[in-house]
Formats: C-alpha cells, sequence, structure tokens
C-alpha cells in the first residue's frame, strides 16, 4: 500500500524533501544553534540528533485509516467528513516522547522537558494547557496504525540517521496501544503539574530558547517541503550594490548624488548596535541598509528585519526595499499586509502558495521582512507563529525606525524585546529624527555598549520659517487661502478626524486630499497612492511618519514637539536654500489633549506650543535651524522618565510573568489575557463595516470583505450596530472623500 503525507506527495516524498531542508536550515542556522549552544551550555551534535528526530517522525502519525481516508478522498477530488479524522499528531507525539527518553537515557538529557514531542504535537495547531486543539481526540476512540506504515516511517528516519552515522533509538513492542491523548493530557495535568516540576529541574528560559530553536526548524523544514522549494534564507547584496540603488533614487528626483553623506559612510562601517539620530530627508533608511548588510554578513547570513510604527509607513519602505532587494526576497507583515500586496482573496487550500503568501511573511521567513513593530511583540505572549518567528529575530539584524513615537506601555514591551534578543546575539538599529536625551539613556542601559551616531552636518541647516499664531487653525482660513491661490504646495496637518473632515469640507473647491484613519481599507489605499502627486493635503498625525512627501507650507495644529517636527519635515524636504517654505503653528484644539498626549502630562502641548514660540522669538528671522529643532524637544521633556511611568513599568516584566503562567512553552488562546496587547489606548475601537456597503460585501468572499472595514469607536458601533450573518455592520455616513462621519444614516436598508 501506497501511503500520503499530502494529496501530492507520498508519505516518503514528503519525508525525504523533509530532511532535504532539514539540512538546508541547519546550514542556514548554523551561527544561530552555535552561539545558543554556548550559551545555554549544550552539545550541538546532542541538539542536531534531537532536530533530527522532531522532521523525521513529525508526520509518523498519519499511518493512520482516517488520514489515508481523506487522503484518498482528497486525491480523487471526493468529500470528507472531517470530523472522522484524528490529529496525526498525537501518535507522532507518542513516538517522539519514546525516542526523545531513550536519547536522554544514551546520550544525555538535551533539557528537562520532552521539547522534541512537544514541537511534534503542536506543529500544526496551538498548543495550549487544556489542549483544546485535541479536544475531539480526547473522546474519540483510538485507530490503530498501518503495522507496514508504521514501520515504513521507522526505516525512513532510520535511514536519516545513518546517514550521519547516528543511530536511530529504538522503540519498545506494543507503543502503538499507548492511548497519545491521555499521555499528553497527564503531562500537562494541572493537578499533577508534571511539566511543571520538570520544568523547575532548568530554567524556563533555557527550556523555552531551545524549544523555539526545535520548533522552528521543524516548521521550516515541513513547510518548505510541502512546496518541494529550497530554502531562501538571506539575501546577499553588497554595500556597492546599495549606493547605486541610492544615486538612482536621487537622479529620478532630480537630486544630485555626490556620494554617501557622512552620516551614511558612517552608519556603512558600524558593528553591532546602532542608535541613529538624524532629521526628515537625511537618508537615515540607506544607512540602515548600509549598516544591515556589514552586520548580516558578520553574522554568516542573517535576516533583515525592519519594523516601523503604523502601517501606512511599512507598506511605504515594503515597497523601497522591494525595489532594492527583489519582491520575492521582501515580505510585508501586518493586519492588512495580504490585501495591500495582492488585492487578492487569500487561497483558502492547503497549498504551497497559500503558505507562501501567509507563512513567510508573517514568520519572518523571507530574507527581508518589512512589518509594524507589533508583530515581533506578539511573539513575547506566545501568540501566533511565535517560535518560528522567535528564531529568526535571533538571527537577525533588526531594524527599528522612529523608536522615539511610542508610548510607555509598548516600548515598555519593545525594551523587553530587546533584551531577550540581544542576548541571543539579535543585533539591533534604533533610529529616531528627534530623540530626546532620556529616552537615549534609556536605549545605553538596555543595550550596554552601544554606538550612538548623530548627523551634525545639517546642525545649522534651516529648512522652513516657523510661525506661531495665537488662535484655532479654523480662525486663521484666509491665510491658508492665500497660500493655495499663489500656487504653492500645501500641507495642513490637525489632531482629530473630525477636523480633518470639516477642514476638507471647507476647502471642497480645493479639490484637497483628505486623509486620516476612519476610511475603509480600499480607500485608503487610493490615498496613499495619491499622496505623492497631490498639491494639497488635510491630513491627521497618520502622515507624520516614513512618507516621502514634500510640501511648500504647513498649517498645523500644536502637538507634542517631536510630532510637530515630524510634520515639519514633510515641507521642504530636501532643504532648498531658494524655497519659500514655512511652517504654521496653531493653538491646539480642545480635543487635542485627549486624542494626542502619549506620557499623559496634561501641560504637554501647553508646553510644547510656548517652546516653539521661545524659539521663534529668539531666531533672528523664525528659520529655525536643526540644532534648534532638538534643542525644542529637549526642554519640552526636560525631566520626564517614561521607564517611570505605569505603563512602562506594567510592560517590562510581563513576558517573563506569562511564560511562567505558560509554563515557557504553550501558546496562548485568542482573548486568554486582556494585558496581551501590543498596543493600550484610551478608547476602544472595532473594525466595522459601514452599512452603506451592505449589498457590496454579501456577496464577496471574507479576504474580499476586509477592503470595507474601517476602525470607529466601540461605544459608537454599539449604539449602532446592524449584524447580519455574523458581519458587524455599522450605522453612519461614509463618502470615499471624507471617509466616516459619525452620524447615523437615514433610510440605509
Amino acid at each position: 500500500m501506497t501511503y500520503y503525507a499530502k494529496p501530492d506527495q507520498t508519505y516518503r516524498e514528503h519525508i525525504e524533501e523533509a530532511y532535504r531542508v532539514w539540512l538546508e536550515t541547519v546550514e542556514a542556522k548554523r551561527g544561530l544553534i552555535q552561539r545558543l549552544a554556548w550559551l545555554y551550555n549544550f552539545s550541538e551534535v546532542r541538539f542536531l540528533k534531537s532536530s533530527l528526530l522532531t522532521v523525521a517522525l513529525h508526520d509518523l502519525g498519519k499511518m493512520i485509516p482516517q488520514f489515508q481516508e481523506m487522503m484518498e478522498a482528497m486525491r480523487s477530488g471526493k468529500k470528507y467528513n472531517s470530523k472522522n479524522n484524528y490529529r496525526h499528531e498525537l501518535f507522532s507525539f507518542i513516538y517522539t516522547a519514546w525516542a526523545a527518553a531513550v536519547l536522554s537515557r544514551e546520550e544525555g538529557r538535551l533539557t528537562t522537558i520532552p521539547v522534541e514531542a512537544m514541537a511534534v504535537v503542536g506543529h500544526h495547531r496551538p498548543l495550549n494547557m487544556d489542549l483544546t486543539s485535541f479536544e475531539r481526540e480526547g473522546m474519540a476512540d483510538q485507530p490503530s496504525l498501518f503495522p507496514d506504515g508504521l514501520q515504513e516511517a521507522i526505516d525512513i528516519a532510520g535511514n536519516m540517521f545513518a546517514e550521519h552515522g547516528w543511530k536511530l533509538p529504538s522503540f519498545k513492542d506494543g507503543l502503538e496501544k499507548d492511548n497519545p491523548y491521555n499521555r499528553l493530557a497527564k503531562l500537562v495535568n494541572a493537578k499533577d503539574n508534571i511539566f511543571g516540576k520538570l520544568l523547575k529541574k532548568d530554567s524556563y528560559e533555557r527550556a523555552r530558547v531551545i524549544y523555539v530553536l526545535n520548533k522552528s526548524i521543524l516548521h521550516y523544514a515541513d513547510w518548505y517541503a510541502s512546496g518541494r522549494v529550497h530554502i531562501n534564507y538571506s539575501v546577499n547584496l553588497s554595500s556597492e550594490e546599495i549606493i547605486e540603488v541610492l544615486k538612482k533614487r536621487c537622479e529620478e528626483k532630480g537630486i544630485t548624488f555626490s556620494g554617501l553623506r557622512p552620516f551614511q559612510q558612517k552608519m556603512s562601517q558600524y558593528s553591532g548596535h546602532l542608535l541613529a539620530v538624524a532629521p526628515t530627508g537625511s537618508g537615515k533608511t540607506e544607512g540602515a541598509l548600509l549598516w544591515a548588510i556589514k552586520n548580516m554578513r558578520e553574522m554568516g547570513g542573517a535576516k533583515l528585519i525592519y519594523l516601523l510604527p503604523t502601517m501606512n509607513t511599512a507598506n511605504n519602505i515594503w515597497k523601497r526595499l522591494a525595489r532594492i532587494f527583489g519582491k520575492e526576497n521582501v515580505g510585508l507583515t501586518h493586519s492588512t499586509a495580504n490585501l495591500f500586496l495582492t488585492e487578492e482573496e487569500e487561497d483558502e487550500g492547503d497549498t504551497w502558495e497559500n503558505r507562501r503568501k501567509l507563512l513567510l511573511d508573517r514568520a519572518f521567513m523571507r530574507p527581508v521582512t518589512v512589518g509594524t513593530v507589533d508583530q515581533l511583540l506578539t511573539a513575547g505572549f506566545n501568540a501566533g507563529h511565535w517560535t518560528i518567528k522567535e528564531s529568526n529575530v535571533a538571527n537577525g539584524v533588526i531594524v527599528l525606525d522612529e523608536i522615539h513615537s511610542y508610548d510607555g506601555w509598548t516600548l515598555g514591551l519593545i525594551m523587553s524585546s530587546i533584551r531577550h534578543f540581544s542576548k541571543l546575539g539579535s543585533r539591533f538599529l534604533l533610529m529616531s529624527a528627534t530623540m530626546p536625551q532620556g529616552l537615549i539613556n534609556l536605549v545605553k542601559s538596555e543595550l550596554q555598549g552601544i554606538n550612538i551616531i548623530r548627523e551634525e552636518t545639517f546642525l545649522s541647516a534651516k529648512r522652513s520659517k516657523y510661525t506661531v499664531v495665537d488662535k484655532y487653525i479654523d480662525e486663521d482660513f484666509d491665510r491658508i487661502m492665500e497660500a493655495i491661490s499663489k500656487g504653492n504646495k500645501v500641507l495642513i496637518v490637525v489632531n482629530t478626524v473630525e477636523k480633518c473632515q470639516q477642514m476638507a469640507n471647507y476647502f471642497a473647491e480645493f479639490n484637497p486630499l483628505c486623509y486620516h484613519s476612519r476610511f475603509i481599507m480600499r480607500d485608503r489605499k487610493k490615498i496613499e497612492d495619491q499622496i505623492q502627486d497631490h498639491n494639497f493635503v488635510i491630513a491627521t498625525q497618520v502622515i507624520e511618519v516614513s512618507l516621502d512627501i514634500d510640501y511648500d507650507w504647513l498649517f498645523t495644529e500644536c502637538a507634542p514637539p517631536d510630532a510637530v517636527i515630524q510634520r515639519s519635515g514633510r515641507v521642504n524636504r530636501y532643504r532648498e536654500s531658494n524655497r519659500d517654505s514655512r511652517v504654521y503653528i496653531y493653538t491646539p484644539s480642545e480635543k487635542s489633549e485627549k486624542i494626542y498626549n502619549p506620557i499623559n502630562d496634561p501641560e504637554l502641548l501647553a508646553r510644547s506650543y510656548e517652546v516653539f514660540e521661545e524659539a521663534i522669538n529668539n531666531s533672528a528671522d523664525g528659520w529655525l535651524k536643526e540644532g534648534d529643532l532638538i534643542d525644542i524637544v529637549e526642554k519640552a521633556y526636560y525631566g520626564y522618565k517614561i521607564e517611570k511611568t505605569d505603563g512602562y513599568l506594567d510592560a517590562i516584566n510581563i513576558y517573563p510573568n506569562i511564560q511562567e503562567k505558560r509554563m515557557a512553552i504553550f501558546d496562548s488562546r485568542l482573548g486568554e489575557d486582556k494585558q496581551e496587547v501590543t498596543r493600550r489606548s484610551k478608547y476602544d475601537t472595532v473594525s466595522i463595516i459601514p452599512l452603506c456597503f451592505f449589498e457590496d460585501v454579501m456577496g464577496l468572499t471574507p479576504g474580499r470583505r476586509r477592503w470595507y472595514e474601517v476602525k470607529v469607536p466601540l461605544w459608537y458601533a454599539m449604539k449602532n450596530k446592524h449584524v447580519d450573518r455574523g458581519l458587524l455592520f455599522c450605522n453612519l455616513k461614509y463618502n470615499n472623500y471624507i471617509g466616516a462621519t459619525l452620524e447615523p444614516q437615514s433610510n440605509i436598508l
């Protein structure tokens, strides 16, 4: 009888492919394996035997009638009731656990817990301590393994071990009669606490790291074997090639390229952790890539992971890096990345194409990954594909852009992650246009020996003339009208969506582009695609970071100083000396304090306004230098220590507490703990579909419906919701010019 592991792969084909990929993966991660073996005092060869054991036996449980019947049905195009299946991972678990125990007796214990067996049993579905992924198997009759199938699986595994001169551990007779669910349940049962007792003989950290390394290699082997493709682990681009790309980019923008700036040259020469502080438009991104190329090479072929604060900034950096490294080499990961990349519904089947889209990007498996910082932070909660993400980050160079832009809670999680991964060998580059000294000191305390580099050639450079205006922005429309009528490229930035919408309506005759967070995703993507070519934009703070846009005049409500400086960085981006570029700063609206106060300081906005006013009054003509802007940030945040705030203090130690609760290796459950969020907000929001799109979306697949989603305050959604067939609609006014307005629309259905 021929046994199948996949509809298009026999069992032998799949396991032999997995073995091929295992060899490639071990070679790609050789440096990481050796680092961790030294750090946690285990033998590299001993680990490789355990790792090969998981790969060789991970699908042994497919040698049961139920699974083979399912394969036959799928191969012949027939329907199969999945409720009749029995999770094959359980039989794989029992054999892997036995072999691992024998290996420990004969060659010494790798760790106290059976990491090999736990990796195998959890390699498809989440593994939590209640075994919710195996509830059906806990009540189902136990199937029998095909004797010849079992022998085939053992023979294949034995041949793999023999190729290395190793011996596969022997199995006791009658092992197939053991109840695998009961064995697993007894191990994790809270009453007996066997797992907890084992962990007490070892450290949680050590057990977790070895488990992560073992399971992540299994994932590589299993996923790539399914696609019959080779590992594409790291990029091999030279610094000279990056410089050539930079030259072409300057040519496209009509900028004379005269070689690397001293700041970029210095970044390209640093090994290890680096903190780079440089104003907008100084070439930080290209400098980051030069640093990354050097450090990736020094680590023996590491991954590059580039993380940003928001989805739209990640999208823009992805475009830039994809042009440099090639689309196939650059992944994008955030909550709507698949929509951005493909604008198509994801494949629903268990195909390599589906795995390529979902897994390579989300698990940081591409040579280069761009994403929001949240994708890294969830790993500390044991959420998602956390084991493979952790393994790839541990063998990566990590760029954290706009590091100044996070509140205490998120920054605490970031610093906790930096502690963990820097110990494992990750190299970090933290970048910011505006970095208060207090934050620099915090980073220095977490990353010992970090190099700090500042772009100082621009300290005396002037970009714009600044003016503070002692009135609200909507009391000075004549000045804005004048700027527009003169043909200037005008940017208006306000602190609330409502104000943004009001101003867009007022200036409608001038056809402004309205840009904020309350557009459905379909329309927001169109706006982001158009924004570089639009001469008049009215926006909220979503425009502040990582957008390569350039305007003449900025009219902005006052915000924290770093935010205002980010906004002003969109004006005269390349510091043309003969350009009439201006920045007008207005009194913040009353709602600004609630919306834009990252440090919970009720005086921050008033102090920011005063500091800007003082600096402008002290200048000769209002043309502030880059050095003046740095001083403004320092004065506004003087004495503030984010590491002393409740949010930071809560976050900095939450990961160890969570992992102790989950006994180091168990996966989180959706909604298990309300603290397990990467961002905290005073205002709960929820994704809804405006009710006006009811007819448009009801015939769409679930993936395509996401194009019509928008986030609104939870209180408004609950008050105006309309639920139909499990979809959450909300009655509000919507148009593609100003987005969603929190007013119910009558006679909508």
